[in-house]
């Protein structure tokens, strides 16, 4: 008579369960290492706006609206303006919902 172990296949096996914690941990880094890129999968459309005064924006900067991320700076250019100044163009990449 042939007994049959009790249990999920997954715990009965050492190497299936490294493989699995491996990958879920692979999944992990890429999401936090791309998080200020925003979530992959999420749709984007880039939008270029110009500023008179970009001081203390970088790349990478959050774009925020009613307190909610919207989107981030991935782009930032200064261009001359007819007046003598100096203004900035600023490349967005935001969520589609919005």
């Amino acid at each position: 008579m042939n007994r049959r172990r009790s249990g999920s296949v997954l715990s009965g096996s050492p190497v299936l369960v490294g493989a699995v914690t491996v990958i879920v941990t692979m999944v992990a880094v890429f999401l936090s290492y791309n998080a200020n890129e925003g979530l992959p999968f999420v749709p984007t459309y880039s939008l270029t706006a110009e500023v008179p005064d970009a001081n203390g924006l970088v790349r990478g900067n959050e774009v925020r609206m009613g307190g909610s991320r919207i989107g981030v700076v991935t782009d930032i250019e200064s261009s001359p303006q007819e007046d003598g100044g100096v203004a900035a163009n600023l490349t967005l990449e935001l969520d589609e919902r919005i």
